[in-house]
């Protein structure tokens, strides 16, 4: 196809349909979802790790300047973001990430993209830590783990039960997720000390602590992208891929500014630094709305994300098991609710490993922000070649960047990448990095292996 060095490089017009691999499990996902499910799977995304999980965490790395890392992150975002809103408005599909970069880049990179994605989602195991934190904030006594055992085990029952009834559940839980965080914002901003905001408070972790916290932050801005994973089961995702990224994201990073305010400006910085949001709900907020802030709020939050991520992962995989990088029988789509059960269970177990063994929350998530961060090079990457592999398409897309402009987002995007990605694993003990770096190598030769024994689809 065009011409590029390295043992992972095999053209995709090299390639034809494995025997026996069929469309036939996409063919049975339903297409369910509307411009309003999209926009709350997508916020449901964004809204829940960032500001509920991470902004403790944020405040003890940088101090009183989390305000300010927010903002950077937030611009980091919006511009990472307009190459996967281009790829899922021009070409919609399942599985959006992993397609792309398998067939615009090569069938290679696209699995091992996927298998550096997939080990970043030990997130999902942040999420239910964090519930759990919450939940004990209100009822205390009971053990976090288990918390967040039943949280996890609660969210994958629901999602074997089909997409549209976790878009329903979804668009639900955003409405009163989005009025307490309201809440929160608007009565904490007329007692919030402004003097938070300078002077010895800011920047307490230095250069590296802000810019660590700027790559955290990053991920807590983001998630809005994931709706391209989900471009098969959407009514009409041409026009509704770019609308949810574009809007999620604006709507959010302009909540989360005001969030972030109160977060930082309420409380000593030795009272926050690390710790959940309820420290402040509960300065803040009268008994009976800190308990709806809680509840409808950072609950709802994070049930939001880790339900939203149960939606839109399994897709990638699916596609995989169809392209036959892995097993067939591991894509089962059940019949009568459309769900790709086998999946979800792996993705379940993925989230609980790391609950039962008692993993701290700061280092799942600088852990799995890094592996996601750096995954996500390569599909932005394969943005550049959509024109040239589908010049019609690009032409009559409903969402168009001159071949330039993109080209500056792609590069300016993956250099954020890079660094973000340093920043975090930088802070990481040697023993996860040498863990990491043999994940990364028994993926490289997983991927080499298979390649030579199947056959991948070149085909959407």
């Amino acid at each position: 196809m065009w011409p590029v060095p390295g043992i992972f490089w095999k053209s995709i017009e090299e390639t034809v349909q494995a025997p026996g691999v069929t469309a036939l499990a996409e063919d049975n996902l339903k297409k369910v979802i509307g411009l309003g499910g999209a926009i709350s799977i997508s916020a449901g995304q964004i809204i829940g790790a960032g500001i509920i999980a991470l902004t403790g965490i944020g405040i003890g790395m940088t101090g009183g300047s989390v305000f300010f890392a927010f903002i950077l992150a937030a611009i980091f975002t919006i511009i990472a973001s307009f190459p996967a809103a281009y790829m899922g408005a021009t070409l919609p599909t399942t599985g959006g990430y992993y397609r792309y970069t398998s067939r615009f880049l090569s069938p290679r990179f696209g699995f091992f993209y996927l298998m550096l994605f997939f080990i970043g989602q030990i997130t999902l195991a942040m999420y239910a830590l964090s519930f759990a934190e919450y939940f004990v904030s209100v009822i205390p006594g009971i053990p976090i783990k288990l918390i967040a055992f039943i949280f996890v085990t609660l969210m994958y029952l629901i999602n074997l039960f089909g997409v549209k009834s976790a878009a329903k559940l979804q668009t639900g839980m955003m409405v009163i997720l989005l009025l307490a965080l309201a809440l929160f914002a608007f009565n904490g901003l007329p007692r919030v000390n402004y003097e938070t905001f300078k002077g010895a408070t800011l920047f307490t972790g230095g250069y590296r602590g802000y810019f660590t916290a700027t790559a955290l932050l990053t991920f807590a801005c983001g998630g809005a992208v994931v709706i391209a994973e989900v471009g098969g089961e959407m009514k009409n995702p041409g026009r509704d891929i770019p609308i949810a990224i574009i809007v999620s994201t604006i709507v959010v990073g302009a909540l989360y500014a005001f969030i972030s305010i109160v977060a930082v400006g309420v409380l000593p910085l030795e009272d926050i630094a690390f710790q959940p949001l309820s420290n402040v709900a509960k300065a803040i907020l009268p008994t009976p709305l800190f308990y709806f802030f809680i509840i409808g709020g950072a609950m709802c939050a994070l049930a939001t994300t880790l339900n939203a991520v149960f939606t839109w992962l399994p897709k990638a995989l699916l596609i995989s098991c169809q392209d036959g990088w892995l097993p067939k029988k591991m894509g089962v789509v059940n019949k009568k609710f459309g769900t790709p059960h086998v999946i979800l269970t792996i993705i379940y177990l993925i989230g609980v490993i790391p609950v039962v063994t008692g993993l701290s929350l700061k280092f799942i998530s600088q852990l799995g922000t890094a592996a996601i961060q750096l995954a996500n090079i390569l599909p932005i990457i394969s943005a550049l070649f959509l024109a040239k592999r589908y010049p019609e398409a690009h032409k009559n897309s409903s969402f168009k960047l001159s071949i330039p402009v993109l080209a500056l987002v792609v590069v300016v995007s993956v250099i954020l990448q890079v660094i973000q990605g340093y920043f975090l694993l930088s802070d990481l003990p040697k023993t996860a990095l040498f863990a990491a770096g043999g994940y990364i190598c028994l993926a490289a030769i997983y991927t080499i292996w298979r390649s030579k024994k199947t056959v991948i689809s070149r085909d959407f």
